[in-house]
């Protein structure tokens, strides 16, 4: 899965994968979290938040299952 650079404090990339919807970000922390069953349009609106933090704390931790990869 390739991976996006974005501007955040504690984000340093996320990354899609089409086929099985599955979000990826990589933290700072040097961690990384999979989210299954995310929507492209899910993943579009977190690429395109001005606060990629905010958004993803309001429209992605709170409502998908995620593993540590």
């Amino acid at each position: 899965m390739n991976r996006y650079t974005v501007n955040d404090c504690n984000i340093i990339s996320v990354g899609y994968d089409e086929i099985s919807k599955t979000l990826e970000i990589e933290f700072k922390l040097q961690v990384i979290h999979q989210y299954f069953d995310v929507s492209l349009d899910e993943f579009v609106a977190l690429m395109k938040a001005t606060a990629i933090e905010t958004h993803y704390f309001n429209h992605v931790y709170c409502r998908y299952y995620f593993d540590v990869e």
